[in-house]
């Protein structure tokens, strides 16, 4: 289950427990601006608004990643991603992702796989060294 599909989940159960209908709205995503990388990449993020919360801003809910056009990557954010960079001449991917307030986690991930390399914990860290990849995705941000 992922952050958007809650609130619609627990509306249709709601509505269902007295008897109503429940209306789950549908709205179109913002894109951002399209930022090619290397290799035949490219990637933007999507913007929605954060249900239930009464408010008209949208926030970076998902991460499109591109090769020559075609999806290869749909991340979703934990619940946002507010920044990303290609590394590693396109082979790796360094997103942030986290909520509003009081939490971010970096995360350095094999674009083939899609699996995690190494993460870290850029809210909470102890100050040190960052790993150079850190040190990247935070200064595009």
């Amino acid at each position: 289950m992922n952050f958007r599909s809650l609130p619609a989940g627990l509306a249709m159960v709601l509505g269902a427990a007295l008897g109503q209908q429940a209306s789950v709205p549908k709205e179109r995503p913002v894109e951002s601006e399209h930022r090619g990388g290397p290799r035949g990449l490219a990637g933007w993020t999507l913007s929605y608004l954060v249900p239930d919360s009464g408010a008209d801003d949208r926030y970076p809910m998902t991460l499109l990643i591109t090769r020559n056009g075609r999806v290869i990557r749909r991340i979703e954010g934990e619940p946002f991603v507010w920044s990303w960079i290609f590394l590693a001449d396109g082979k790796q991917l360094a997103i942030m992702v986290g909520p509003l307030h009081f939490g971010m986690n970096c995360i350095l991930e094999d674009l083939s796989t899609g699996k995690a390399l190494a993460t870290y914990d850029c809210y909470h860290e102890e100050p040190q060294p960052e790993p150079d990849w850190v040190k990247a995705l935070e200064a595009a941000h």
